[in-house]
Formats: C-alpha cells, structure tokens, sequence
C-alpha cells in the first residue's frame, strides 16, 4: 500500500514539474501559459504599473490571461499570482472562475482572463476584475524592473483539488516594471 502511494505521490510531482496535476476521478489539467496585454520586442509579455500611450499616461491596470488544458470533469478554477522574491500570495490577487466562465478556446483549451490593478507605488494589485473584454496585446519598452509573477491554477472537481504553476513554463514569469512605454498595438488578443 505504501508503495502505491508513494508511486501517486511522486507521479503529482512529476505532473506539477511540467504544469499538469491529476484531480480526483481521473481529471488532468495541465497549464500551458500566461500572457499579459503588454509585451516586449523579445516576445517576453510584461506586467506594467505605469503605461504611457503616446505620452498620455494610462489606466494603471495590466491584463492576465492564464491558458489551460483539462481532461474530466471540472467545477471550478482559482488563480492566484504570486511574487518570486517572497512566493507570497496577496490576498487581493487571487480570483475564482466556475466552469461557465471559462473561455474556451477549441477541445479541452481553455482561459481564464482578469484585470490586475497595481498598488500605488508597487507591483502588487489592489483589485482583480474577472472576466473582462479581452484587450488587444500592445508592443512596449519597458523601464525599472520592480519584480515578478507566476500564476498558480488550482483545478476542483466533487471528490478533489490540485494546483499547477506556470513557474516552470519557459516564459510563465512575468517581470513586472514601473513605466512601460507603447510602441503599437498588435491587434492580437490576449
């Protein structure tokens, strides 16, 4: 029996290195990225305090879409994003998605979206609004690395629950900075 369960234990740790966790009654789900409506020429999407538009200073909001791929049954889905120089979670940044707010995205892919509002002065937010429209991702330069985020998934169903990370994605850190600059809008959807 111990084997067994040693054997399980080390299969949800192999699983949550590579983005996928098994939940009860046979359900997986794997992240499979993180993306921001703000992104540098090297491709790397950022999180921005300060967004300057043709030298009008914008709405201080960034907008997160976490990507996921889930076989079995699901009830619901909570992120939270958490800083890499502490690994805490702010306890104004976490949100929680029922199935009907799910954007699917064809077969078993799907987001999550959200509005993160920075605090004043710093990288964490104040508020997260689920759901809203879909913003188009903007080109920038970016000045004053302050820190960054990783998004935690955790997947719920009847019997059971298990969380993802997007830590261990190639690009599933966001670097957060304090002024990021508008180059063009992409017309691509978070």
């Amino acid at each position: 029996m111990k084997k067994v369960l040693l054997a399980a234990v080390g299969l949800s740790g192999v699983l949550a290195s590579c983005g996928s966790v098994a939940v009860g009654d046979g359900a997986i789900a794997q992240v499979t990225g993180i993306r921001t409506e703000y992104r540098l020429s090297n491709g790397q999407f950022v999180g921005c305090d300060n967004v300057l538009n043709n030298g009008v200073q914008g709405i201080a909001r960034t907008q997160v879409a976490v990507y996921f791929n889930v076989t079995g049954t699901v009830q619901s889905v909570s992120v939270g994003l958490r800083g890499n120089t502490d690994n805490r979670y702010d306890g104004n940044y976490n949100a929680t998605f029922s199935g009907s707010e799910f954007d699917s995205i064809g077969g078993n892919s799907y987001k999550v979206s959200f509005d993160a509002s920075p605090a004043t002065g710093g990288f964490l937010p104040q508020a997260i609004v689920v759901n809203p429209v879909d913003r188009t991702v903007k080109l920038v330069t970016a000045e004053n690395l302050v820190g960054s985020f990783y998004a935690d998934l955790t997947i719920r169903n009847a019997t059971d629950s298990a969380t993802a990370s997007t830590r261990s994605l190639g690009n599933g850190n966001i670097p957060v900075y304090t002024n990021c600059y508008v180059q063009r809008d992409t017309g691509e959807t978070i």
